[in-house]
């Protein structure tokens, strides 16, 4: 936010404060006082450092996209003067824009919540009055809401004898009486069989059109057939948002190339594997990911998408000679998005947190690291014929409850010269403390 956009907000703040201090103690004005202030000096901080460049790039120091609200504190306890929230042009700062967001808002929570007693066509003429549906249009809407969820056949029969898919079609339907302009779902199909979950994934399809739906799940599949933007939340932070394809090629593993081998060709099959095998590691330098009788997978780095032209050129020639039937280009799933991001976070999470576990080398011998970092020297390696001594590239996963574990290694290596040093750490840092690693951050 910039001078221009802060000063009617600090403007909006003084004469609050005048209105709600008037009578105040000299006492407490100081403490009114001393509010006001502190957001002239931090809008000016926050002017200064937006004006601010980066030496030596020319670039300004802050991040425009970044960039919210002017955090102004409060005149008082449960006295917050910042720009209003506005839903569908009211404010939730007024009990009478509540009243009417409340009917312009539909929820289904993760858990149904109705009366065995009541039947379904009770249920959605009770929550439709609720909403202020004038009374001479309930029965239509109550017909229209059974007719979108199919559960009309058993409008009349008590929710206790329904099923849990029929209980989940009348939750949502329950979310979506009135015609609402905002619809908040919560896990709407977990613990549903594929058939009731596709069931109910036609029913939010259709229900989109002229409205805004806020989906929460767990289910990647869900996420990427039902959303148009997509936001992952990982360690209690929003990572990211956009729409499937933006997230995949961002943020996924890279590309995905399948390959099927010709039934006719079994004998043979084998050399071809190998074949083939030998032709990726050439020209992309990647292994299978997965690989069968007939069939053979690989995950293509972004770094090596501008290779891609000329390789599927010459893969295409040799089709014949790999025995090769179909060749397939798909992006990442959002699955691995999701992992990719959330072992992003947990690798942030462990450098606030600073904890150390113990790396086990190739020779035996045990190291202390700190948990996430990825390059590590090793202590006492600084030899005659190697003087810039010796590191190892340590490789993390994720365990079953989402702590970082490590899963593996490299070879020890020389720690590379550093070009804009002239040499590598001096050898007397490569000393380190016994038993301990040392973190590299090149």
């Amino acid at each position: 936010m910039d001078l221009q956009r802060g000063l009617p907000l600090l403007a909006q703040q003084f004469r609050a404060l005048l209105m709600k201090n008037f009578l105040l103690t000299w006492r407490h004005k100081r403490l009114a006082l001393a509010q006001l202030l502190a957001p002239l000096v931090f809008m000016f901080l926050l002017f200064g450092i937006e004006k601010s460049v980066n030496p030596s790039t020319g670039k300004p120091l802050y991040d425009p996209v970044a960039q919210t609200s002017l955090p102004i504190p409060p005149c008082e306890e449960k006295f917050y003067v910042t720009p209003p929230s506005i839903v569908y042009g009211h404010s939730i700062r007024s009990s009478v824009g509540m009243s009417s967001i409340r009917k312009l808002i539909g929820v289904r929570p993760q858990f149904d919540v109705l009366w065995d007693e009541l039947s379904a066509e009770e249920h959605l003429y009770l929550f439709a009055s609720i909403k202020g549906v004038p009374a001479a249009s309930i029965k239509l809407a109550v017909e229209k809401s059974l007719a979108e969820v199919e559960l009309t056949y058993a409008a009349k029969g008590r929710a206790s004898g329904y099923s849990g898919g029929m209980k989940r079609r009348l939750s949502i339907a329950i979310s979506l009486i009135g015609d609402p302009k905002v619809v908040i779902l919560d896990e709407p199909t977990t613990g549903m069989d594929p058939i009731t979950r596709k069931h109910v994934w036609d029913i939010i399809d259709n229900a989109k059109k002229g409205r805004a739906i806020i989906l929460t799940t767990h289910s990647m599949e869900e996420a990427d057939v039902l959303s148009d933007r997509i936001g992952i939340v990982a360690k209690g932070t929003l990572r990211c948002i956009g729409n499937s394809i933006r997230l995949k090629s961002k943020f996924g593993s890279g590309l995905i190339i399948n390959v099927s081998f010709s039934e006719a060709n079994t004998d043979a099959n084998a050399s071809c594997r190998r074949a083939l095998r030998s032709f990726f590691k050439h020209h992309l330098n990647v292994m299978p990911k997965e690989e069968t009788k007939y069939f053979v997978s690989y995950v293509i780095p972004h770094k090596e998408e501008s290779n891609l032209r000329k390789f599927f050129t010459e893969l295409q020639e040799r089709e014949t000679e790999f025995g090769i039937s179909d060749i397939q280009l798909n992006l990442t799933t959002l699955e691995d998005v999701f992992l990719n991001i959330a072992m992003k976070a947990a690798l942030e999470n462990a450098a606030d947190e600073n904890n150390m576990t113990t790396l086990v080398l190739e020779s035996g011998k045990s190291l202390i690291i700190p948990v996430g970092v990825e390059k590590i020297g090793i202590p006492g390696s600084v030899t005659p014929q190697n003087l810039s001594g010796l590191m190892v590239e340590v490789y993390w996963g994720q365990d079953s409850d989402g702590n970082l574990c490590i899963t593996g290694h490299s070879a020890e290596m020389p720690i590379p010269v550093r070009d804009d040093l002239g040499s590598s750490l001096p050898p007397s840092l490569l000393k380190g403390i016994p038993d301990h690693g040392i973190v590299l951050d090149f």
